[in-house]
């Protein structure tokens, strides 16, 4: 019996022995930043005006109503330095000068003159103007062809070739239906249309058509 007596204190010993000795550890670090990538537009810097030249002369003017004029298309490329979702809001810089009121319609400023009646200062809108875009392009990779998109929108239930653009709406290159496409390069034409006020018509003197729009392109990782 005291034999046995020994045996088992002698294990009980080296068994809190091997508990008390520091197990290894591991330790697992993440790091990596979220970082949006950088853009330009038509090979310019994150900042290009596009400029749509009208001139108009009073012979213009249908005998009755305003003046519609035809359009021009300007082609657009955002080239990223990384692949990324594109999409953007246009706001009207000149809100509140269009002769007619709907969401898709863009002022173009006002025209001040004096009155042949009372001599007096006084102003009138220009007219307006519409944004079209159309043929939307993405191309995935560097050295890979540019493909065909479609044109989504927060108002629309699928994305469609062509479309109207309406204030503050968001508008994105996306596949059929209305899933956005990722992509290191996009492209789309934008048609501006403008609709001159038949009361300009009868103005003495120069007036210039003033609108200005700006879009604000949103990048998605």
């Amino acid at each position: 019996m005291f034999k046995k007596y020994l045996l088992a204190i002698s294990l009980l010993a080296l068994s809190s022995g091997t508990t008390l000795a520091a197990n290894p550890i591991a330790k697992l670090k993440v790091t990596g930043r979220i970082k949006p990538p950088t853009c330009t537009i038509n090979n310019e810097e994150q900042e290009a005006t596009i400029i749509y030249n009208f001139d108009i002369t009073p012979g213009l003017f249908p005998e009755k109503g305003d003046l519609k004029l035809a359009g021009q298309t300007k082609n657009i490329v955002i080239s990223c330095d990384s692949s990324t979702y594109l999409a953007f809001v246009a706001t009207d810089n000149r809100l509140g000068t269009q002769s007619q009121e709907s969401e898709a319609f863009f002022g173009l400023g006002h025209y001040q003159f004096k009155n042949k009646d009372d001599g007096k200062n006084a102003e009138t809108k220009v007219g307006y103007y519409t944004i079209n875009i159309s043929n939307a392009t993405v191309k995935k990779e560097d050295g890979s062809k540019f493909e065909k998109a479609y044109i989504k929108s927060n108002n629309a239930t699928t994305s469609v070739p062509n479309t109207l653009i309406h204030k503050q709406s968001e508008y994105g290159w996306a596949l059929p239906g209305k899933t956005s496409v990722a992509g290191k390069s996009f492209a789309a034409d934008f048609e501006v249309k403008p609709v001159i006020n038949s009361q300009m018509k009868k103005i003495e003197g120069e007036a210039e058509l003033d609108g200005l729009a700006t879009l604000t392109f949103q990048f998605g990782i």
